[in-house]
């Protein structure tokens, strides 16, 4: 990924956003609590998510804490980066190297560990009959074989 660095600036020129990436590379956050952390509006911090969502800096996934209850929208760095600044006469730039385009596992509630586990299941189940399928398949194929 390139970036200009009046890219950059616009994306993270702020303090605020600069500071908002810096607490989501610790731990996803919610929006109240980054809101609390930097004891600034709600609306603030929507504004400041956008624009790094915009970016796709940051992406945001639901989450339930508990099985009852409302999921709160959890923000994250969607990847992790190294940044590499580039300056001369005619170019000046920052490049991102992507490390680890994965979200930890600890961004997974709950219910998605529950969906998770389930949808494994059923592919289990599924590949069990299909060698069990193929099983029967390949003692048909040596029983006819030892007739010939």
């Amino acid at each position: 990924m390139n970036i200009t660095i009046e890219e950059l600036l616009e994306m993270i020129g702020t303090l605020n956003r600069f500071k908002i990436l810096d607490m989501l590379r610790e731990k996803p956050l919610s929006i109240e609590e980054i809101a609390e952390e930097l004891n600034i509006s709600v609306p603030a911090v929507l504004k400041h998510l956008d624009v790094l969502e915009k970016a796709k800096i940051i992406e945001a996934k639901n989450v339930r804490e508990r099985s009852e209850g409302r999921p709160k929208k959890v923000y994250y760095l969607k990847y992790k980066i190294i940044p590499k600044f580039f300056l001369d006469e005619e170019i000046a730039g920052l490049e991102f190297y992507i490390i680890n385009p994965k979200v930890e596992e600890e961004s997974y509630d709950i219910e998605d560990i529950r969906m998770r586990k389930a949808l494994l299941k059923v592919k289990l189940r599924k590949l069990e009959k299909k060698r069990i399928k193929l099983l029967k398949e390949l003692e048909m194929l040596e029983r006819i074989e030892n007739s010939i």
